[in-house]
Parts: structure tokens; C-alpha cells; sequence
């Protein structure tokens, strides 16, 4: 690989051989070589030779439409081989393209850096062109790569290095500040992002032999403005070097959450994205808080872009200390602290300053009391209104964040039109995928695996596990998908099936996707056309009943728990057990022993759903009729044991784990796949709910 270097006078010419650490796509994963390479269409390459080449800026959020760009590569245009530079625009998005407009990619930019002009960060990979437009994969599909086998390791590398080397570059072409320039050096040899090999490769577009450094050159360009948002080149560079010496976090869970806390704090309102972001690193959480307002009666506002970056690097710098407190280093840990105490003595709000100091107080000797999830969570630091506890389907009313799977009504061909959405402490929703032409029964295990992956790790925050509402037609109430796995299909085959110990694979034993869904979580089922009307008085009505409580069981069908359902049977009448179901107390849960997707089953659950009954509690996998009597007495003792319904989620997961092993349930006298509608009137109505529009931004 070739690459050119500052030195006095020009431009040297460095060379060095490369090893491709990962690839995405693989090219094993594809039979034949296709004709168009599948995106992201990355690579990281370890460069033998490279530890310390001047490094561009990678950016840390998506680019906007219009902005200008520059295109850098190896080119042959001219019968010469040579560097060539271009200046386009970022004309739009297609999917996971970036679109370039006006000076197109030509035959040998293939791999090099789309520039953004204005900011001087590194927005995508160059891929190629189409006949009227470039192609580009943004460099935020870096991420995708952490979902690779080992991936994660590796990116974080690479990301770690980048910002600890602009960190070091920074010190040593200035007087380095006391409180901030603990940083070591980066690793011997850091990966790079580039395109898939070939034969020779884009060059590193540095700065000018003049500039001692990148974020220098980025000072001079037109989008350094600190006036409008308060964040200088220098300050941004010396967050993110901190920031890269902490443990990463959990999950895009535990960013996005943590974005959102500190701009309900910073706005004094809650107003939670309609756009999903996936973040997954603590600098991408940093640039996703550029370019705030805080919103006034009668429109107007005032950027809080600063006040919004330290109180998020101060609650990232508590949560590391008190989460992972053998894993950060206490000298890394005291200097980030004293930088940041330091940038919260000078602010200009005294206010917001002292709400920073008072998060990373005593930071650094590591301290974790009980409260500091209260004060530094929900609005504690700064004061502001955070949007109140609200319930949620994990059981105990909170601010956490659930999954709503919807699955429309049957379609003339047979398919479902589904959607996946997040919803944040019971009432604010952001879509996360759709699709209106839908997938038929079967192949929804499938089509929802990747959107619900990607919902779920959105809700997982903290000790919050996100919980699954489903929300089916009826003839669909039978739908497994609390046995579903979040894990990739293999080629020549599905996830797999869980086996005994000696038969899972390593990887799959430690990869928790491998689970069933209903083993780890939450996952009930909601009635999705009740919930788009009016709640009825009898939904109203025992759904309070079933919150208070002590649950008591009943039959589905109305008849003696002994008489089971007989092999055959056929509901009579236009309301068969509308009846018996009405005349039910207010606490009490019908059961059955049976699926409802069809039969009787289907006609006691349509009278049941008639009745306002909002728990219910049955059998979806066939069985002998011999077997009824146990699966009511355990249902039984599973109502006891809640006691109410929130009280449910613990004891139904329990005997999930506990029928997943043959043993277990054959030792315990266990029986049946157990489903649970739990259908709320009180939470918002999906596809009904109110849309409020994001925050005005500036034109950043």
C-alpha cells in the first residue's frame, strides 16, 4: 500500500504491506463474484509501517444534504498516475449510499475519502458511480462492522487509536494543557478504514506540509465557528481522547438513552427523536449533541450545543467509575475529571456548571453511591422537567424503553404488512422498520430478526431489558415468537436449534441472540385492531381489576377446568362464551388449554377480547387431551404467584426457562408452549398516537 507524508519541502512517498482484519461482506459469503459489491463494502487494514501517519478526522455523525465535499484518489484520467482532487456535493441518501453530485468519481478513487469541505472530517468511502451520480458508503457503516465475529474488538481499536493520535498530534503542536494530556500513545500499528483490497490503494490525504496537524487545518476551514456552538476544534479533540480511554459502553441502548436524558435536561422538555440513531460508541453520542436549541413560546431559541457535550462527558465519566470501576484506569480517570471540572469552572452558566461538577464530584476515587443513577439520570443535573414515570411493560411503571412489533391484517395474497417501533417511557414512539407489502406467516421469524436486533439493542439501557409487545390479528395469536433468536442465520441453515451444552457452539453460548426471546424478556401479545379505538368501560374495568388484584383463573371456554377442551370441539352460536366470560370477576384470567388461532380457540378468544378482558393466558402448541389438567393447575399456580399483572412478567418467564429443558419440565410435571395477551388500555394506541415534530436546527 502507498501513501504520501508531510515533510519539509513536498510530499514523501511511504509504502507498506497490508492485512485485512475485516471485511464486510466476506467475499466467501457471495457464490460468484457479482456485479455490484453489496454495501457497507468496508474493510480495516492493518498497514505494517503506518503507526504514525498524519490521520484525517474521522466524522462522528451523518453529513446533511448539500454539503460541499472534496473526492481524493489515485487517478489515471491524464495518461499519468497521480493524486486527484475534486470538489462535488452531497446531493442525497439511497438506501445506505451516500449520492455525490458534480465532480463525479473517476476510474482509481475507488477507496478514497469524501471530505466534507466545511467541517474537514471524513464523511464516507468513495465506491463508485452510476451514470448520472457517485456513490459513496458513509463511514458511520463502520459501525455495522462491530456485529462482525470479533468485530467489536477490533473497531474499538481503531477508533481509540484515531482519537488518541489528533489527541497527541493536538499536544504536541501546542502547549499542552495540565489537566487534559494524559493520553498514551496509540497502539504500534493502528488499523485503518479502507474499501476491500485491490491492487493499489487510495492515498491519505493529509494537510498541508505547513500544518503541524489535522484539527489545525480544521480551525481554518468555514465551518469552525465556537461562537455559535461553544465547542472548538481543540476542546472537541480533547473529549474525544478521553473519551476513547473509558470502557466502551453496553449497547446503543446506553448511548441513545443517555443523549436523550441530557437533552430533556439542557431543553427543559423531553422531545424524543421520530429519526432512529444508532450509536454505539461515547463520540458518536458527543456528535449527536451539536445543534440544539432550547425551544421558546413563539418560536426563537438559543444553541446549548457546549452545556449539552459536558454534562454528557461528565455522566459518562460517573457511569464508567461506578459501573466499570476495574476497568478504567484511576490516573486516565482523574484527568478526565479534572479537565472536565476544569471546563465547568469557566462556564459561562453558573447553573450548568455547578451541575457538572457536581456529577463527576469525587469521580475520581471511584465513588458509586447508591443515588448516583438518580442524580445523574432523569433531569437530576441540570434541574430541567423530565417527562414523568410512565408504565411500562416490564412490569414495574419507569422511564424504560420497549419494542412494539405490529403485524397487520391478512393481505389479498397472503401476506402481513409488519412494523417495528420503539417506545419510550410508555408514550413517545419513533419508527425503526416497515414494510406495507409484508411477509407471509412463515416468513416473518425471518424478515423481523434484523429490525427487531436493531430495535432492541435501541431499549436495552442500564439494567433495563427492553420488553416485546406484539401486537397480532387474532388468527395469528399463536405466533412463536417468544421461542425466536436475534442470531444471524448460517449458510445451509436457520440459528439453529439450543442443544445440550456439548453441542452449542462457543461463540453461540456467549452470544445471548442465541436465546430464545421469551427466556430473557418480556413478550407478550396485544390485540392490534382494539387498540387503534376507544378503550370500552369493561376493558377499562378489568384491566384496573387485574392491577390490583389477587388474580384468580377461570376457563376460556366456560366450562369446569376437569372437562378440559374435547378433541373436535365446536362453539354453537354467534357469541358462545360471551357469556360466561362476561359474568367473570373483574381479577379473574381466563385460561386455555389450546391454540386460538383457529376452532374454538379463536371464538372463546373473540369472545373473550368482546368481554374486555386485557390478560389471558393459553396453550399454543398442540397436545393430548390428557394433559389439560396440568396445564391448568400450573396456570393456576402462575396467577398465584403474580398476584396481580405486573406481577406476571417474573413468573411466566421463569416457567418459560423452566419448559425449555425436557428434563426440568418432565421432573416439575410442566406442559405446553405458554402465550400471554396482555393488552392495556392505557398505553398509547399504536399508529393512533401523537406526532410531535424534532426540534428546529440550525443549518450546521
Amino acid at each position: 500500500m502507498t501513501w504520501l507524508e508531510p515533510v519539509p519541502g513536498g510530499w514523501a512517498e511511504r509504502t507498506g504491506s497490508g492485512t485485512a482484519r475485516l471485511l464486510a461482506p466476506r467475499p466467501e459469503a457471495a457464490r460468484t463474484v457479482p456485479s455490484r459489491w453489496p454495501f457497507p463494502d468496508l474493510a480495516l487494514v492493518r498497514v505494517a509501517g503506518a503507526d504514525d501517519v498524519p490521520c484525517l478526522w474521522l466524522a462522528d455523525r451523518e453529513a446533511g444534504p448539500r454539503t460541499r465535499v472534496g473526492l481524493f484518489g489515485w487517478s489515471v484520467q491524464t495518461g499519468e498516475l497521480g493524486i486527484r482532487y475534486g470538489e462535488g456535493e452531497l446531493a442525497g441518501a439511497d438506501a445506505q449510499a451516500l449520492l455525490l453530485a458534480g465532480n463525479l468519481p473517476v476510474g482509481g478513487l475507488s477507496g478514497g475519502p469524501v471530505l466534507d469541505l466545511r467541517h474537514g472530517c471524513v464523511i464516507g468511502v468513495i465506491k463508485g458511480r452510476g451514470a448520472q451520480d457517485g456513490v459513496a458508503a458513509p463511514v458511520t457503516a463502520l459501525y455495522e462492522l462491530l456485529d462482525l465475529q470479533g468485530g467489536g474488538e477490533t473497531v474499538r481499536e481503531v477508533l481509540r487509536a484515531h482519537d488518541l493520535h489528533h489527541l497527541r498530534r493536538l499536544d504536541d503542536a501546542s502547549s499542552p494543557d495540565p489537566a487534559s494530556s494524559a493520553a498514551p500513545p496509540a497502539p504500534s500499528s493502528a488499523a485503518s478504514p479502507a474499501p476491500r483490497p485491490a491492487p493499489s490503494s487510495a492515498p491519505s490525504a493529509a494537510p498541508s506540509p505547513s500544518s503541524p496537524d489535522w484539527t489545525t487545518y480544521q480551525a481554518e476551514l468555514p465551518g469552525y465557528a465556537p461562537s455559535v456552538s461553544g465547542i472548538d476544534v481543540a476542546l472537541r479533540t480533547r473529549l474525544y481522547g478521553h473519551l476513547a480511554q473509558l470502557p466502551p459502553p453496553r449497547g446503543a441502548g446506553e448511548v441513545g438513552h443517555l443523549v436523550e436524558d441530557v437533552k430533556a435536561q439542557v431543553r427543559g422538555e423531553r422531545l424524543v427523536s421520530l429519526v432512529l440513531r444508532t450509536a454505539r460508541t461515547w463520540r458518536e453520542g458527543a456528535g449527536l449533541l451539536c445543534g440544539l436549541r432550547t425551544l421558546q413560546p413563539g418560536g426563537g431559541g438559543t444553541l446549548v450545543d457546549l452545556d449539552a457535550v459536558l454534562l454528557y462527558a461528565a455522566e459518562v465519566v460517573r457511569r464508567s467509575a461506578r459501573e466499570h470501576p476495574d476497568e478504567v484506569d484511576p490516573a486516565r480517570l482523574a484527568a478526565f475529571t479534572a479537565w472536565i471540572s476544569g471546563q465547568a469552572a469557566g462556564h459561562r452558566h453558573w447553573a450548568v456548571g455547578g451541575a457538572i461538577r457536581a456529577l463527576v464530584e469525587g469521580v475520581d476515587r471511584a465513588e458509586a453511591g447508591p443515588d448516583a443513577e438518580g442524580r445523574g439520570g432523569d433531569g437530576g443535573a441540570g434541574g430541567a422537567s423530565v417527562p414523568g414515570p410512565a408504565a411500562s411493560a416490564t412490569g414495574a411503571p419507569g422511564a424504560g424503553t420497549d419494542v412494539l412489533v405490529k403485524v397487520g391484517s391478512q393481505m389479498y395474497d397472503g401476506r402481513y404488512p409488519w412494523s417495528v417501533q420503539l417506545i419510550y417511557g410508555g408514550r413517545d414512539i419513533t419508527p425503526v422498520a416497515a414494510d406495507d407489502l409484508g411477509a407471509r406467516a412463515d416468513e416473518l421469524v425471518r424478515v423481523l430478526r434484523e429490525p427487531l436486533a436493531l430495535a432492541l439493542s435501541q431499549g436495552d439501557h442500564g439494567e433495563h431489558l427492553a420488553a416485546i409487545e406484539v401486537f397480532l390479528p387474532r388468527r395469528l395469536f399463536d405466533l412463536p415468537v417468544d421461542e425466536w433468536q436475534l442470531l444471524p442465520e448460517r449458510p445451509g441453515g436457520g440459528p439453529g436449534e439450543q442443544g445440550g451444552a456439548d453441542d452449542e457452539d462457543e461463540d453461540d453460548f456467549a452470544d445471548e441472540r442465541a436465546m430464545p426471546l421469551g427466556m430473557r424478556r418480556t413478550v407478550v401479545v396485544r390485540f392490534g385492531p382494539r387498540n387503534g379505538r376507544e378503550p370500552s368501560p369493561e376493558w377499562r374495568r378489568r384491566w384496573k381489576g387485574v392491577q390490583c388484584g389477587p388474580l384468580a383463573n377461570g376457563t376460556l371456554h366456560g366450562r369446569p377446568v376437569a372437562e378440559g377442551h374435547p378433541p373436535g370441539a365446536r362453539p354453537g352460536g354467534r357469541f358462545p362464551y360471551y357469556g360466561a366470560l362476561s359474568a367473570m370477576g373483574e381479577a379473574c384470567v381466563p385460561v386455555y388449554c389450546g391454540p386460538v388461532g383457529s376452532g374454538e380457540g379463536l371464538a372463546a378468544m373473540n369472545d373473550a377480547l368482546r368481554a374486555g378482558h386485557s390478560v389471558v393466558l393459553w396453550r399454543r402448541d398442540g397436545h393430548e387431551h390428557e394433559e389439560c389438567g396440568a396445564f391448568h393447575r400450573q396456570a393456576a399456580d402462575l396467577l398465584a404467584a403474580a398476584g396481580h399483572a405486573w406481577g406476571l412478567h417474573g413468573p411466566v418467564r421463569d416457567l418459560r426457562i423452566r419448559l425449555a429443558d425436557p428434563d426440568t419440565a418432565r421432573a416439575q410435571g410442566l406442559r405446553g408452549k405458554i402465550a400471554v395477551l396482555f393488552d392495556p388500555p392505557d398505553r398509547p394506541p399504536l399508529g393512533a398516537e401523537a406526532m410531535r415534530p424534532p426540534p428546529a436546527a440550525p443549518g450546521a
